[in-house]
């Protein structure tokens, strides 16, 4: 079960939520009732926010990491560039970290992360969660935010079509479960979804 979906920032500076879903109910989520056994709605949103926060900043802080990394290390970073280049393709950041109980989650989990330019994109999981399978359809999910909404380019355009965002979710992360899928069934993913899509 994945517990949280966020896009954000990573740059230096301010840290920005550009999009963030979270899936459970409130108590899994925050697994820390107030004394009458349940949060109240303020609490449990207030409670939301600093567990996205909490989650944005660590994957920012590896994003800085790695970059102060890679500058070390000019010759493998021109490779890599070099590699990008004559395939045509962007090659993301990526990682994974754990979280500990209560933090900021009450129970462990894990989270995987990519990024690209300024936008990173990661997925909070269950302890329990296979952490290949789900950087599998983390990756899946960043090249479908590149294709049909240019996170790279224009972040901002997440704020603006909202519609796009959650059917992307639907479709690939519904209700928070990490699907198996083989290619084929990829493949006709990816196609209702363009049908979907083309009337937004």
């Amino acid at each position: 079960m994945v517990r949280a979906f966020i896009i954000q920032t990573v740059t230096p500076g301010p840290c920005r939520i550009l999009f963030a879903n979270i899936y459970g109910s409130d108590n899994i989520l925050t697994d820390q009732p107030n004394p009458t056994g349940s949060l109240t709605e303020t609490e449990a949103r207030r409670r939301r926010k600093e567990q996205v926060a909490a989650v944005a900043r660590q994957v920012q802080s590896e994003c800085s990491f790695q970059r102060h990394c890679a500058s070390s290390d000019p010759v493998g970073e021109e490779v890599r560039r070099q590699v990008a280049l004559e395939g045509g393709t962007i090659m993301p950041q990526t990682g994974i970290f754990q979280m500990a109980r209560g933090e900021p989650f009450g129970t462990p989990v894990f989270t995987v992360w990519q990024s690209a330019a300024n936008c990173g994109v990661s997925l909070v999981c269950e302890n329990h969660e296979n952490r290949q399978h789900a950087a599998a359809v983390l990756g899946q999910l960043f090249k479908l935010l590149r294709l049909h909404l240019r996170v790279l380019n224009q972040p901002e355009e997440l704020l603006q079509k909202p519609g796009r965002m959650e059917a992307i979710l639907h479709h690939f992360l519904p209700q928070g479960q990490l699907l198996f899928m083989n290619s084929r069934a990829v493949r006709h993913k990816e196609k209702e979804l363009e049908l979907v899509l083309s009337g937004k």
